[in-house]
């Protein structure tokens, strides 16, 4: 069976688990939705970026206006900590359409 999605909450696990799991990542390239706290200076959540990098994904910020491709973590935000860690990528900063990375997704053959 296809994994298509996968969603984690782990309160600052996300890099062993995202690291745990790379077998399905490459095999099936699910879309997933992954709760990513701000850290401090130090942390960074650098090892998540790395790992999500390694595996050839790409993170966006869910928030209302759409989602947006991000290159790090280590940003202020109160509120919107959902991120989309995507096996594709479209054109432009901003999607607001999901359509187009599942299309994207299709048309690669993941």
């Amino acid at each position: 069976m296809k994994v298509d999605l996968i969603k984690i909450d782990v309160e600052d696990f996300e890099a062993d688990v995202l690291a745990g799991m790379p077998r399905i990542m490459r095999r099936d390239r699910p879309f997933i939705v992954c709760e990513i706290l701000p850290r401090n200076k130090e942390h960074r959540n650098d090892r998540t970026r790395q790992v999500i990098e390694s595996l050839n994904y790409v993170p966006y910020w869910i928030t209302p206006s759409g989602y947006i491709r991000i290159s790090r973590f280590d940003f202020e935000r109160s509120e919107h900590r959902d991120f989309l860690l995507s096996p594709v990528s479209v054109p432009g900063e901003i999607v607001t359409n999901l359509n187009l990375l599942w299309e994207q997704r299709q048309k690669s053959g993941a």
